[in-house]
């Protein structure tokens, strides 16, 4: 025997149903773009040991390489927060993959540092709208209580595309050269674009905060929130920490250890793979996690990444490296998740670009000094590697400090309201 739906009950089905859609439409599309992001990013780390034979760069200019991306990905984090809070996620967003990937391909032509670095400068113009504009597009498209832990699924791609890129670069340069690997990236990245045009634009929000997005708070509003400026110096230490290593991890196994490019790869994709899962972890935790507990999590993280990292030069073994490095990522992972759960979680959804803009731009202009800092340091006769070291726990620490002075409530501003 089978009952009938009524009318009424089917009509109010329907949207929910399209919504659910739609919903999974989005995440995937959104996790395939950031997948590819992170791959674009991290190549230039194991693409510059090559790079550097062929153009005759020192220690100090590949430091230089490494940080011109941060510097003006930091800056239109500010810009592309704006953007997306006024028009929508979805120009940004397939603007910003089209202008990245043109960069990224041309990166495989550059002939001297000075077009290398304008490449480098260009690719993060490109890159650096897209994360203020992917948390537009998740507070457009689900509900408050699953935020954290789409916002951390979108996170931890940085892993999986870090991990993939990690395993095949190594071996992409030395099948087809580091020149053909940054023209088939880009490639890459122009076809994935088309697949953001799923993105809602701001007349298809279908849930219940679509109301909140016509509020318009000025930025004089939004900067005078304490919480944005202790999370994003947070933020801050925790990326000299995580950006440092990133782009100088390859560099220092080959040196201390004699660990060619092949292997370094496929090493580095262990702590990232384990780090996916743990930030997706992280984010389920968030969403049930009582607000006040949170600054737990952040100041916790920041410790124990910054207490794993300071180990890892003195471990013998490799097996023992593996798993301090591991244990690193996986502390900062619990940072990388809660950072940005927090402008989606507990800020109105009217400034969800500019907060997660405006906390990100601290990180990203840790990527753009650490790498720096660390090839003037490597670049002593001396103590080189011992001295990065300890400038990188120090921003982990300094993460820690702050994290502490957080204060979290359920709603922890009155932007908009």
């Amino acid at each position: 025997m089978t009952t009938a739906v009524p009318a009424a009950s089917r009509s109010a089905a329907a949207p929910l149903a399209a919504s659910r859609a739609r919903q999974a439409i989005v995440l995937v599309a959104l996790f395939v773009a950031w997948a590819v992001a992170y791959t674009d990013r991290i190549v230039i780390g194991t693409a510059i040991i090559p790079i550097s034979h062929e153009l005759g760069l020192s220690d100090a200019a590949k430091g230089y390489v490494l940080g011109a991306f941060y510097a003006t990905y930091a800056l239109m984090q500010l810009g592309g927060g704006a953007l997306a809070d006024r028009f929508g996620a979805r120009r940004v967003l397939v603007g910003c993959l089209a202008l990245w990937s043109i960069f990224t391909a041309l990166t495989g032509a550059a002939w001297s540092l000075g077009s290398l670095l304008a490449f480098r400068l260009l690719f993060g113009v490109g890159e650096g709208s897209f994360a203020p504009a992917s948390s537009t597009a998740i507070v457009q498209t689900f509900p408050a209580r699953v935020r954290a832990r789409v916002q951390a699924l979108m996170c931890s791609t940085v892993f999986l595309g870090s991990a993939a890129g990690a395993a095949t670069v190594g071996w992409t340069i030395a099948r087809f050269g580091w020149r053909q690997t940054f023209v088939m990236l880009g490639a890459l990245g122009a076809v994935v674009a088309l697949a953001l045009l799923v993105v809602p634009g701001r007349k298809d929000i279908v849930h219940d905060d679509a109301a909140a997005l016509e509020g318009r708070p000025r930025w004089r509003d939004i900067a005078r929130e304490p919480l944005i400026w202790r999370v994003a110096l947070t933020w801050f230490g925790c990326c000299v920490l995580a950006l440092g290593l990133q782009a100088w991890l390859p560099t220092w196994l080959m040196r201390t250890r004699g660990i060619d490019l092949l292997h370094i790869g496929f090493i580095s994709a262990i702590p990232l793979l384990v780090s996916f899962i743990g930030t997706n972890v992280a984010g389920h935790a968030i969403d049930r996690l009582p607000a006040a507990r949170l600054k737990y999590l952040l100041a916790g993280g920041a410790l124990a990444s910054a207490a794993f990292a300071a180990a890892m030069p003195f471990v013998a073994s490799l097996a023992a490296l593996i798993a301090c490095w591991t244990l690193c990522m996986l502390a900062f992972d619990v940072v990388y998740a809660s950072v940005f759960a927090i402008p989606l979680k507990h800020f109105p959804a009217s400034v969800a670009g500019r907060t997660t803009g405006l906390i990100n731009f601290a990180g990203q202009l840790a990527g753009a000094i650490s790498p720096v800092v660390v090839g003037a340091l490597v670049g002593h006769a001396s103590g080189g590697w011992a001295t990065a070291f300890a400038f990188l726990t120090g921003g982990a620490l300094i993460a820690f400090v702050a994290a502490l002075g957080c204060r979290f409530q359920s709603r922890a501003s009155t932007l908009g309201h």
